[in-house]
């Protein structure tokens, strides 16, 4: 499938304005990023296990808002590809009242103008520093890094 210029500035106008959301109304979030996830998505990133089906969006980041409850993304860059678009965002927020920040970039894998495959590249460090000093305050965190399949 490939992707129109104007179908991914669409996507990406979308994506921003979903991370305006961010932990702060985390239902604001799930609300507007649901109807644009393919009933089979898949989300892959460092540290969590792969989340996939209808109720991924929540497996992945119910317990990142819960551990991290400022939590926002904002927009750095994005490039189209043939079948989605790659997206640099900076997440940043408190975790224990302490600042954390990170900057990911998410290969989006779009199928009818729906996120078939999010796959997030980021280098894990802060945010294993941040955990590491703060564990208590990261417990929804590292919980859901162990979740398994039910």
């Amino acid at each position: 499938m490939t992707t129109s210029t104007t179908n991914a500035a669409e996507f990406v106008e979308f994506f921003e304005a979903g991370w305006k959301f961010g932990a702060h109304d985390a239902d604001g979030f799930f609300r507007h990023f649901g109807p644009r996830m393919h009933p089979n998505t898949a989300l892959i990133q460092p540290i969590a296990p792969p989340a996939r089906g209808p109720r991924a969006l929540q497996q992945i980041f119910e317990p990142l808002f819960k551990a991290i409850p400022d939590l926002v993304g904002d927009l750095k860059r994005w490039g189209e590809t043939a079948d989605g678009v790659f997206i640099e965002l900076t997440l940043h927020g408190h975790l224990g009242s302490k600042p954390v920040e990170w900057t990911v970039v998410d290969r989006i894998i779009l199928e009818d103008g729906m996120i078939r495959e999010r796959r997030s590249y980021f280098d894990p460090t802060p945010l294993l520093k941040a955990i590491a000093l703060r564990p208590r305050a990261s417990l929804p965190l590292l919980l859901s890094v162990f979740r398994t399949k039910g």
